[in-house]
């Protein structure tokens, strides 16, 4: 087993919406609705942002910044700039908070990526994406592996299997990476999702037939399959608007000032989203097959 994963890893898929696969490269896809909000593709929102706080980070707050910029900017802690507002405008400044705001009031759809390994899209095109249920990952493990073709496999290694992965199960979470290649570079580190499928799954099947045995059934199912989706606003938590704000501030300010730099949108910087809802087949873009997945548990054993 490598620690790359390629076409000649892949399994068969049940045919089906092969007219909605779309390029990986976001760059290679139509045109981005104006009312979508990618995060990894800074052209289409570095003027936007500009204008939308025009009112606060005006003239004079960017030649104060670019007179005494700070040595470190930091997506996380904005008070290097909320100083400079401040200072000028003689206002408390919560700048983050702010931007956090505006962008839901000027973006409809916030783009990401879902990573999984699956051999049937219809499920995803008909249902959506779907908030991990726990008990369909639990049926799958007594499909996969409760079938008579392993030894020492039984439902009661699953019952304690269950038991002891308890509160990792991320029940009601469904996971998204606003830069794609996040989930399956060596930078990102989390191709797991792509070679093996739901985490809990993998958990789980480790546990009842392990991990030799899982990898290898888990990374036999049909083909990495990245979905791309544009979120509606309102199933984006503000705290998770915020953080993103932050980023895409630093990045901004890092550009007015040569010698900072910035790594905001880098696949090692983390882009990572969570939501406690299902996302609606309308709101799923297309989907694609990445050609080469980093596997972080490649040497797991």
């Amino acid at each position: 087993m490598t620690m790359y994963k390629t076409k000649k890893d892949w399994g068969t898929m049940h045919p089906a919406f092969e007219g909605r696969q779309i390029s990986a490269n976001p760059h290679d896809r139509a045109t981005l609705p104006s009312d979508v909000l990618s995060f990894s593709m800074p052209d289409t929102w570095r003027d936007a942002v500009w204008r939308i706080l025009s009112d606060q980070v005006t003239d004079e707050v960017l030649s104060a910044f670019c007179a005494a910029p700070p040595k470190y900017l930091a997506s996380d802690d904005l008070g290097w700039l909320d100083d400079i507002i401040e200072m000028v405008s003689g206002e408390p400044s919560d700048i983050k908070a702010l931007l956090g705001a505006r962008l839901r009031e000027a973006y409809g759809y916030f783009r990401a990526g879902h990573a999984t390994r699956t051999d049937d899209l219809t499920p995803y095109y008909e249902r959506g994406l779907r908030v991990l249920r726990p008990e369909e990952a639990q049926d799958k493990v007594r499909y996969l592996f409760l079938n008579g073709q392993f030894r020492g496999v039984s439902e009661t290694r699953l019952e304690a299997a269950i038991e002891e992965v308890g509160e990792d199960t991320r029940e009601g979470h469904l996971y998204f990476a606003a830069r794609e290649d996040s989930l399956y570079t060596e930078d990102g580190s989390a191709g797991h999702y792509l070679v093996y499928g739901s985490e809990y799954l993998y958990c789980l099947a480790i546990r009842v037939a392990g991990t030799m045995t899982a990898k290898k059934v888990l990374s036999r199912i049909g083909r990495p399959t990245m979905f791309v989706c544009d979120i509606p606003m309102d199933q984006i938590r503000d705290g998770t608007l915020e953080e993103f704000a932050g980023m895409m501030l630093e990045y901004l300010f890092a550009g007015l000032v040569e010698q900072i730099e910035t790594e905001v949108l880098s696949p090692w910087s983390g882009s990572a989203l969570s939501i406690w809802t299902d996302v609606a087949p309308e709101c799923i873009v297309g989907h694609y097959h990445p050609e080469k997945v980093f596997d972080p548990l490649w040497n797991a054993w």
